[in-house]
């Protein structure tokens, strides 16, 4: 099908070309102005109304020698301040290192200014010949001493002995030569602890131009000043040095004299690492601390730093909005082409497939790629011909036969249409706008229109890799086309997030802020987002963590919604990734963000519930099954283990389904209790009445262990059942209310009378 668009004198004609024949609609130009790029009336767009600022963005900072302090905090994670190097001789003159002013017997120090004022230009003679016949200069210390290193500056015309006196003993150290007249010679003194003394001797005068002791390790430091008393309970810091790093540290003050030190760092971490504090705490001052080692050279690096109270950069959940969809049809499941047998559906199995998956919930989404359907933008699919024919790109796929099994199953389906560099790179799309409207024309025309089979549509799924402007042409004119087409698709963007902007995290380029602008915005039908509950530990390895840790990425649902509220009040925000990597149904998952079988099924059914409490309308687990490869990142995501070891069913499929089969039809009715212990939901069953609380404990990394707590129940409970069980109700032995039970970290179902 050939697409062209032509205007005239206030109306444009519209050619589409099947074969021989031309169809010419004429359509009046506010219909083009809604489908083009000409400017379009849109209330005013809030790029940021999702994110939570950092108090750094309002903050001064100082820091010791070091240069590009503004990039601590430029929203970039990849530009760094760096320190000056200390070692082996830029330490004399800062008296913040060298400590010698403050140990040396305050006589020695007024009787030689010159040697200890760290100018390297300035001497005092020692030209006094002793008794003996030699010279020597003596440098008692005002108590006994650590020195870790010291330095010195002399000139000689014979050789100088340098020796150094302890509580316990008296040691020669090194000899000062003529040869390295003028030169600073460095000692190490790692082993010498109780130092009294050092003295220096000749058989000819020398001149002392400077000498300088260090008692410590040097540390460099940044320093925030938020400008007030501030509430402070989460640190987000990116500050990977190198060798030279032995400690860092987050240190607050509220009057910049005294400092208290709240959380040590690991100096070699390389990610962007979130900091909890135990509690929230009080300060107007922050400070990052590298203490370094005695190389000479040394310096250390800090990338970024973030700042916020202790609901962090995502937020305090928002107020839960009753949603009076089932819990059936706001919780589905990812799958793809075949349910990973490699066939059509409807020549799987019995009880496989669609059949099999639909115990997760009404919902199904499915992985279209555009590359099975065109070769090149601007091609027709050829969805009319796919019976006999195929799709252009693949000459036997049918999508139709695909979605029929689907939809016969009972799914609503979303198909997500992938696109990203490695399959339709940035240069083939010629003319975005024309291109993806008339692939979206032709989507909707199909899916829509005739066969019924689509009932959501993404435009991407994850294609952070195109350039924000190209990206935000082809989701409008694949969304004007899908509306042109009068199809009843509700059509998404990809998956974006608004907690960080570009630069500021890893996935620098999925900020929904910079991605969607007010033309699309005006266009689409809700928002969608990626979560999974990933954190960074102190080593800066990505890790999973239980779904409710203040940590966990999967809470940046609050800031999505936030921009949902601002910017598309009322309309859906589906969430179309969650999940964890697990071990179980016979296949290992060793990588680092794998977490164990009972994990996944426990923390997977209560990151649901909290994407909904969040106001999530729906949400899809990834994935339906185990992809049969090695174990890497999202690899062991599925329900079941992959088709190697025969689909077997998890733990987490078991525990899914039978909270479907219990609460499926019941709407979430309330948020009753979230706290450091445990946590509670209502449901209720809008048609029998029928309520249920669903609770778990968040205490505990092991879902099994049992945390007794005493609760007050809003009415009688009835009976319990352990989702960690077989399928089995436990009576309470009496209807008090109030009631002293056990719960775990799988989600209980107690039903009320």
């Amino acid at each position: 099908m050939a697409f062209s668009v032509l205007v005239f004198s206030g109306e444009i004609i519209l050619s589409f070309i099947f074969g021989e024949i031309r169809i010419k609609m004429k359509i009046v130009f506010l219909v083009f102005l809604f489908l083009s790029f000409a400017q379009i009336s849109v209330a005013q767009y809030y790029p940021e109304a999702g994110r939570i600022k950092s108090y750094t963005e309002n903050a001064s900072f100082s820091a010791s020698p070091g240069n590009n302090l503004e990039f601590i905090s430029d929203n970039n994670i990849n530009t760094y301040w760096i320190s000056e190097d200390i070692l082996p001789e830029k330490y004399i003159a800062n008296f913040d290192y060298n400590c010698i002013y403050i140990v040396v017997n305050q006589n020695i120090t007024e009787s030689n200014a010159n040697v200890f004022d760290g100018n390297l230009n300035t001497k005092s003679e020692i030209s006094k010949r002793e008794i003996d016949g030699k010279y020597r200069f003596l440098i008692p210390f005002r108590t006994p001493t650590q020195i870790l290193l010291s330095s010195m500056k002399l000139s000689v015309s014979d050789t100088v002995k340098v020796f150094i006196e302890t509580v316990n003993r008296f040691q020669f150290l090194f000899n000062i030569l003529p040869s390295e007249n003028f030169k600073i010679q460095t000692m190490k003194l790692n082993d010498y602890k109780e130092i009294i003394g050092i003295s220096m001797v000749s058989n000819a005068p020398f001149d002392v131009f400077e000498i300088a002791a260090m008692d410590s390790y040097p540390e460099v430091y940044v320093e925030a000043d938020f400008g007030s008393v501030l509430p402070i309970g989460q640190v987000y810091v990116r500050n990977m040095s190198g060798e030279n790093v032995i400690k860092s540290s987050i240190q607050i003050s509220s009057d910049r004299k005294t400092w208290e030190t709240v959380a040590n760092l690991q100096p070699k971490a390389i990610s962007m690492v979130p900091v909890v504090l135990e509690s929230e705490v009080q300060a107007q001052y922050l400070r990052l601390v590298h203490t370094l080692n005695l190389s000479d050279y040394g310096k250390s690096m800090i990338w970024e730093l973030k700042v916020y109270d202790k609901y962090g950069p995502f937020g305090k959940s928002e107020q839960m909005a009753l949603n009076n969809k089932t819990m059936r049809d706001r919780i589905g499941i990812n799958g793809f082409w075949g349910w990973g047998f490699n066939t059509y559906s409807d020549n799987i199995p019995i009880g496989q497939g669609s059949e099999k998956y639909f115990k997760m919930g009404n919902l199904a989404r499915s992985y279209h790629n555009m590359i099975w359907d065109i070769t090149k933008p601007g091609e027709s699919a050829g969805y009319e011909t796919m019976k006999t024919k195929g799709t252009t790109a693949k000459d036997w796929l049918d999508w139709g036969r695909e979605y029929a099994d689907w939809k016969d199953a009972g799914f609503t389906i979303d198909a997500s249409i992938q696109f990203q560099q490695s399959t339709i790179t940035d240069s083939m799309w010629k003319n975005p706008f024309n291109d993806s409207f008339k692939y979206g024309f032709e989507f909707g025309s199909y899916f829509g229109n005739k066969t019924k089979l689509i009932d959501i549509v993404e435009v991407g799924n994850e294609p952070w890799d195109y350039q924000d402007e190209l990206y935000n042409r082809i989701l409008l004119g694949i969304v004007s086309g899908i509306k042109a087409s009068k199809s009843n698709m509700q059509v998404f963007p990809a998956a974006f997030q608004a907690t960080f902007r570009p630069n500021e995290n890893l996935e620098s380029n999925n900020y929904i802020g910079s991605k969607l602008d007010a033309s699309t915005l005006k266009m689409i039908d809700g928002i969608n987002g990626h979560f999974y509950s990933h954190t960074f530990n102190e080593n800066g390895m990505r890790i999973s963590v239980n779904p409710e840790n203040p940590r966990s990425e999967l809470l940046g649902v609050r800031n999505l919604s936030n921009f949902r509220n601002v910017n598309l009040p009322g309309k859906p925000l589906i969430i179309t990734e969650f999940g964890y990597d697990s071990n179980g149904g016979g296949e290992d998952c060793d990588h680092l963000e794998c977490v164990t079988e009972n994990q996944q099924a426990a923390w997977g059914l209560r990151a649901a519930l909290l994407l909904l409490r969040n106001n999530a309308d729906i949400v899809y687990w990834y994935f339906f099954a185990n992809e049969n490869r090695n174990s890497v990142l999202h690899s062991r995501s599925g329900l079941c283990s992959s088709a190697n070891t025969s689909f077997q069913e998890k733990i987490s499929f078991k525990v899914f389904a039978e909270f479907q089969e219990i609460v499926g039809n019941c709407i979430l009715k309330e948020v009753l209790n979230e706290d450091q212990q445990y946590y509670s939901y209502l449901f209720e069953n809008q048609t029998d009445g029928s309520k249920y609380i669903v609770m778990w404990s968040i205490k505990n990394n092991d879902p099994l262990v049992k945390t007794n707590i005493k609760y007050t129940f809003p009415s009688e409970p009835i009976r319990i059942n352990y989702l960690d069980d077989e399928k089995y109700w436990i009576d309470f032995t009496s209807y008090n209310r109030t009631q002293s039970l056990s719960v775990n970290g799988f989600p209980s179902i107690i039903q009320l009378k």
